[in-house]
């Protein structure tokens, strides 16, 4: 009677550990997945260039944002 309960009991809580590393292992693919289609979609936007020339404040300070040439930069 106690050795039923007890083999019962060991069932319930390998079943619980069992149920928790499915769910942790879903989570990792699922963590794993969002990881490359952010990679996946930093690598196909385009981050505008930001070209700063001067101190702010002073004289002469100029900022461009976007893709920039060096020479129309002048």
């Amino acid at each position: 009677m106690i050795f039923g309960f007890i083999k019962k009991l060991v069932k319930y809580y390998i079943n619980k550990i069992v149920s928790w590393l499915r769910i942790k292992k879903l989570q990792l693919e699922l963590d794993n997945e969002i990881k490359k289609y952010h990679d996946d979609l930093d690598k196909k936007v385009k981050k505008p260039k930001i070209i700063e020339q001067g101190k702010f404040g002073e004289d002469g300070y100029t900022i461009s944002i976007g893709d920039v040439d060096k020479d129309a930069r002048n």
